[in-house]
């Protein structure tokens, strides 16, 4: 409770600071969750996100999330059904 007060009070005397945006076609490795990390594949590259804050849309297509840092949309990069495969 006291995080929620403090918050409110540094933004009621600063100007909002804008989260930046992060747009990417990648695939989530695990199950999103608020309260930790989000790990994403991203040509090639495992990436790891600040803490998750909320899970702002999902559908079969894309997530967004905002995270402490940015605002995260990951388009998938398979269709619906697809599965992954590991190519050596």
């Amino acid at each position: 409770m006291f995080t929620i007060l403090r918050n409110r009070n540094h933004e009621q005397n600063q100007p909002l600071a804008h989260k930046r945006e992060i747009s990417v076609t990648g695939a989530l490795t695990e199950v999103l969750r608020p309260g930790i990390p989000a790990m994403y594949l991203y040509q090639g590259n495992l990436i790891r996100t600040s803490t998750v804050q909320a899970i702002l849309e999902a559908s079969a297509s894309h997530v967004r999330f905002e995270t402490l840092n940015s605002i995260y949309t990951i388009c998938y990069n398979n269709q619906p059904g697809d599965t992954f495969g590991i190519t050596a």
